[in-house]
């Protein structure tokens, strides 16, 4: 009984290690852009790893891992910002936040870099305005790419409520990053399927 347990046990681990670990830069990013804390995003994701890990079934269907895994995040995310009212004061300090971190792909391109570094923070900005649950979309939207499916089963809603939210998060978006329209490719009028480049910008 012990053995089986053990079995079990190993082959767990190693499943979800190998479903988890190509998550967990996406994950971090997509808590630290909920909460604008790099330390609260380190905090959230191991949270969340841990979470999911003990109701994590082996035997489950991998595609629906990853929607999966980000639910929990997104969750822990919230988590944080209801009880520490973090949403209060993180517009403020996204600034002192993401000053420094530098935006790899654009190494040895100091222009480039800089304006690079120069979205980053105006769609950090950006996005801590929104209301938690309508960045919640935006971020899994139109920085992790997820499709209307995904972000619905990793948000507990329907594709029509993140539609929703995703087309107030746009006109919201848009007034914000009207300087950077050009460069993050924002609709300009009703919602549509593109998505605003945002996944390349800004730090990590």
């Amino acid at each position: 009984m012990t053995r089986g347990r053990t079995l079990r046990d190993i082959r767990k681990r190693e499943r979800f290690e190998r479903l988890a670990r190509p998550e967990l830069d996406a994950l971090f990013r997509t808590a630290r852009r909920m909460v604008g804390s790099r330390t609260a995003a380190e905090e959230i994701t191991q949270d969340a790893c841990l979470k999911a890990y003990a109701s994590f079934d082996p035997d489950g269907e991998p595609r629906a891992f990853r929607p999966w895994l980000f639910r929990i995040a997104v969750n822990c995310a919230l988590d944080h910002l209801r009880h520490a009212r973090y949403e209060q004061v993180a517009c403020h300090r996204t600034d002192e936040i993401v000053r420094g971190v530098p935006d790899c792909t654009l190494a040895g391109q100091p222009q480039a870099e800089a304006e690079g570094r120069e979205i980053g923070r105006a769609i950090d900005r950006a996005l801590m305005t929104l209301a938690a649950e309508t960045r919640a979309v935006a971020i899994l939207v139109l920085v992790e790419e997820m499709t209307y499916a995904e972000a619905a089963l990793a948000l507990s809603i329907t594709e029509d409520l993140v539609r929703s939210r995703l087309y107030r998060a746009r006109e919201d978006l848009r007034g914000r990053l009207s300087e950077h329209a050009a460069d993050l490719d924002l609709p300009s009028s009703a919602p549509s399927t593109r998505r605003a480049d945002f996944s390349k910008r800004g730090p990590q």
